[in-house]
């Protein structure tokens, strides 16, 4: 669905907004999770393959994603020292370069299948579990990893595996079965098994081990059971849930666990001392329980300061910790490269696995109008193009010129570049492939168009190349370089084409001229840059990060801006009261004191003149709700402040930009689309209830 609305964003402005709502993006299941202390990054991967990198020093928002394609599978990861290894029932065990994307490292599992993967408490020997029963040891070495044994086979698969921290023993689980490993015997020194009379099986799904070498299991009878290493016997038992206990984690302080499953609360259980006539006892009881997921949780992860990061079925990911009593909740959102805006042609070219479409947005004949009303459509939306990849390639990028004339998609690195030639009067679309690709255009991951046959690729070598598109050819101009160990994170350029500012994994932001080729490094930043944007004018780079600060920089006299110095030195309080980051800046060239951002629900408007005029205010004034009409109306609040207009929007905003003219672009996604193709939740009878 796209609509055209009147929304008045400040007093000085008014856009219409095109409402999209016909991208079907589809978020797929958290599948498994590994977080990083070191580094504070959290990784998870999805049903469909795909891997996400969350960067949570500060507000976790994703940072790099790791595309899957039709033979992904992901069934666990580990970080080690700053490196990613995952596994999957391919029955390899696989190293992830995050500079480039690729795979660097695919080393075959003793087994096949494989379930499971844990990390050495000295970060220096990996063990996988896998279909067949063999758990494969394997020594981390700086060239990649080496295969260490096999220790002896056991009946059924290995659906989970905790080392202890001496290095000594191991922890699997299995079906109706808790084994203990011995290492240095290289065979199971004790074998926990569940009751013979039961008539059906337990499955054992996710186990842990302490440093005094009590084992934690969770199984699918919805316990949490507590084990004597050296005995094989359960010493503590705790019904925690209706359903199968699917993740479990244990706390730093070994005082605790966090677990959840098909009954998708997430249940504390804690080990207290009480008082007995023979003394002191302890004992694991049950305590706090967070209602937060609607779905299973397949993945929980506690980090070194007791926050608990958890997702699943419900393709949620969500932060809570306590005290204070906080969830924050981080819906899924589509990787850069998904949406692409051609700015002059009022176009979008949309990517999906296998296709990606390039639609023309509706327009309405009515000009401006009371702020929040629907503008009548007289020319709807058409689908102008639909590229179709092949059976087994997926599609990773995607971008498209400004004027819709030329259209670029990656796979597997590759560019795939196309000239497009609309309809007009009556003659149908053509497009025509550029075969000629020159063999010094590398493997990419991700590109943009600076301007009509101008484009510019992120290499997985690190370069950075400008690439002439003309005809039938594409060639080489040139290539810009980050520094040694640096590698690109997004880009964006002006409207021209001329400045290309680019954000790297060192959280270092570069602005090339193109032309000139000179270069500007903007200032280091304590926090991680989460969106960036060069302005059409004045040609000042606006830097936003995830402690919401917003720094406005000059590359002519390669300092911050006198206005970014007075107005901007601290985040923003009224910006910081929400826990998602911004995620997009963009401008509006006749006006060049509006700064407009927005991130996963809101639109915001930096009004830099109404800051200036204010600057002898100590306090802004109180926020002033004003519910619009429909879309931005129905359920959208714009709230107007001294410094920022927040216009609140009922439904997630995956991309807002600015158009020709006074037009702007938001494409949304209405929560209840996701939810209705999730399968049904577990149902529990409530008190009062049918």
């Amino acid at each position: 669905m796209a609509e055209c609305v009147a929304c008045k964003q400040s007093s000085m402005a008014q856009y219409t907004i095109h409402n999209v709502r016909f991208f079907d993006f589809n978020p797929k299941a958290i599948h498994c999770m590994s977080y990083d202390d070191a580094t504070s990054r959290l990784a998870l991967s999805r049903t469909n393959g795909d891997i996400e990198i969350w960067n949570c020093w500060s507000r976790p928002f994703m940072q790099l994603f790791l595309p899957g394609d039709n033979d992904s599978s992901v069934e666990a990861m580990v970080w080690c020292q700053g490196r990613l290894f995952s596994a999957g029932l391919h029955g390899f065990l696989l190293e992830h370069n995050l500079a480039s994307r690729e795979v660097t490292l695919r080393t075959p599992i003793t087994g096949g299948p494989t379930w499971c993967l844990a990390l050495s408490k000295d970060k220096k020997k990996l063990a996988a579990g896998t279909e067949r029963g063999y758990v494969c040891i394997f020594d981390v070495v700086d060239s990649g990893v080496m295969y260490d044994r096999a220790l002896e086979k056991q009946e059924g698969r290995i659906l989970h595996i905790a080392w202890h921290i001496s290095g000594d023993y191991i922890v699997t689980g299995s079906v109706n079965c808790v084994r203990v490993w011995s290492l240095k015997e290289g065979r199971v020194a004790r074998c926990g098994l569940g009751a013979a009379d039961r008539k059906d099986e337990v499955i054992v799904w996710c186990v842990g081990i302490l440093d005094d070498m009590t084992l934690v299991s969770g199984d699918s009878s919805g316990r949490v059971c507590f084990w004597n290493a050296e005995l094989g016997t359960v010493t503590h038992s705790v019904h925690t849930h209706k359903a199968d206990i699917l993740a479990l984690t244990v706390c730093p302080d070994q005082k605790s666990v966090y677990v959840a499953g098909v009954d998708p609360t997430i249940v504390q259980v804690s080990r207290v001392e009480t008082g007995t006539k023979k003394g002191k006892v302890e004992m694991w009881v049950k305590g706090i329980q967070r209602s937060i997921h609607t779905h299973d949780v397949r993945a929980l992860v506690v980090t070194a300061t007791d926050r608990v990061y958890s997702g699943g079925v419900d393709t949620i990911l969500t932060l809570s910790y306590f005290p204070p009593r906080t969830v924050c909740k981080f819906p899924a959102l589509p990787p850069l490269g998904s949406i692409s805006v051609a700015r002059e042609a009022e176009s979008l070219l949309l990517q999906y696995s296998d296709h990606v479409e390039l639609w023309r947005l509706g327009a309405s004949s009515k000009k401006g109008g009371k702020s929040g009303t629907f503008l009548p459509v007289t020319k709807d939306r058409v689908k102008l193009l639909e590229l179709q990849g092949k059976d087994d390639e997926v599609i990773q990028w995607c971008a498209v010129s400004p004027k819709a004339r030329w259209i670029a998609y990656l796979v597997q690195g590759s560019l795939r570049i196309y000239h497009f030639t609309p309809p007009a009067s009556g003659k149908q679309p053509r497009v025509q492939r550029v075969k000629e690709v020159s063999q010094e255009i590398k493997k990419s991951h991700q590109m943009l168009w600076l301007s009509e046959g101008k484009l510019v690729s992120a290499a997985v070598t690190g370069a950075i190349q400008v690439i002439n598109v003309s005809g039938s050819k594409a060639e080489l101009e040139k290539e810009l370089t980050l520094s040694p160990g640096h590698s690109v994170l997004q880009m964006t350029c002006d409207l021209e084409g001329k400045m290309l500012a680019v954000v790297d994994s060192k959280n270092i932001i570069t602005i090339f001229d193109i032309e000139k080729e000179t270069i500007s490094v903007l200032p280091g930043h304590s926090s991680p840059c989460t969106a960036v944007g060069i302005h059409p004018l004045t040609k000042e780079v606006v830097a936003v990060y995830a402690d919401m600060s917003i720094k406005e920089y000059d590359p002519s006299k390669q300092c911050y801006t006198a206005f970014c110095r007075q107005h901007l030195n601290e985040p923003s309080s009224e910006l910081a009261k929400k826990h998602s980051v911004i995620l997009r800046v963009s401008f509006d060239p006749d006006r060049p004191d509006l700064i407009l951002l927005h991130n996963e629900s809101a639109f915001v408007v930096v009004q830099k003149d109404k800051m200036a005029a204010d600057v002898s205010q100590e306090k802004a004034p109180k926020v002033k709700k004003v519910t619009s009409g429909s879309s931005p109306g129905k359920g959208a609040k714009a709230g107007i402040g001294a410094k920022f207009s927040v216009i609140r929007r009922p439904n997630q905003v995956l991309l807002f930009s600015q158009m020709k003219g006074e037009a702007v672009v938001s494409v949304e996604l209405n929560p209840l689309q996701v939810m209705d193709r999730l399968p049904s939740p577990l149902k529990v009878k409530k008190y009062g209830g049918t």
